[in-house]
């Protein structure tokens, strides 16, 4: 594993998304799981109460529980509805109740909805100081928002700001990311390998797409993700429930991408420029 370091954090570049991950009843994801942590060093974990109503967490409880907790880095978010209500202690307290630990290293806003942004941080500052979170941060805020959000009185402890975002979805880049650079918020890319199957199936069978990959000694799919982690100042998080397929997507992933390739990736999913809204899934 490569890593990043953020306001003194080591976080892996890489680590598990758990979308519709615990849904059903299958021992290969936990496998998967267990088999990216001691192979790939994936101790990143991303979930949400939101996931099947709080099955990904109830999964996850089985899987953390079997590791040094200090060498866990889990990311977890409140959905707004709760937060516009104030149920900021209650919705974490489930959340670790179900993950069976006593922290949260990283909770997020899962998006802005209409939440009340001076009230968002003050219940998050105080969730720190509960010592029920380490960090707080937001997911799909886009850069008007996270202006809005800096504004508030201790808005600048946003630790991170998750997003869409991958080759083909490269919006973020025309003024998103550099501002979270900026500001010393951390990006988290989320669906690095595509927001639909169908655009996945499309990028990994294009021609010229596998011809970077074999060149560069990856599959498509660790082509993907090389390109969003390529300058290390962005990780990720992915889903996957088969072990093939996490040895697939991670086959020397951490080989950067040459220069020409960069190039011809460009050329093929080209940087934005303008302005246009974050996309959100």
């Amino acid at each position: 594993m490569q890593y990043l370091i953020h306001r003194g954090e080591k976080i892996p570049l890489i680590g598990f998304g758990t979308y519709r991950i615990g849904i059903t009843k299958e021992s290969k994801e936990a496998d998967t799981f267990d088999y990216g942590i001691n192979e790939f060093g994936m101790t990143l974990i991303d979930t949400a109460e939101m996931y099947g109503k709080g099955l990904s967490e109830k999964f996850l409880k089985g899987t953390v529980n079997k590791y040094d907790r200090s060498k866990l880095f889990i990311v977890d978010k409140i959905l707004p509805s709760n937060a516009e209500k104030g149920l900021y202690i209650e919705s974490c307290k489930s959340s670790l109740d179900r993950l069976g630990i006593d922290h949260i290293d990283l909770y997020l806003l899962h998006w802005r909805g209409n939440v009340d942004l001076r009230d968002m941080v003050n219940n998050m500052e105080y969730l720190v100081k509960l010592g029920m979170i380490r960090y707080w941060g937001v997911s799909n805020f886009d850069t008007y928002d996270m202006e809005e959000l800096f504004a508030c009185d201790k808005g600048s402890n946003c630790f991170c700001n998750q997003i869409l975002y991958n080759l083909t979805e490269r919006g973020a880049e025309y003024d998103l990311i550099p501002w979270c650079s900026e500001h010393d918020v951390l990006t988290m890319a989320y669906s690095p390998l595509c927001n639909s199957h169908s655009t996945r199936i499309t990028v990994t069978g294009d021609k010229a797409i596998r011809a970077i990959a074999k060149k560069e000694q990856k599959s498509p799919e660790a082509l993907m993700l090389s390109f969003v982690i390529r300058d290390r100042n962005i990780c990720t998080v992915f889903k996957t429930s088969s072990i093939s397929h996490l040895n697939n997507n991670m086959k020397n992933v951490f080989e950067p991408v040459g220069k020409d390739d960069i190039i011809e990736l460009e050329k093929k999913y080209p940087p934005p420029t303008e302005k246009y809204p974050l996309k959100k899934i």
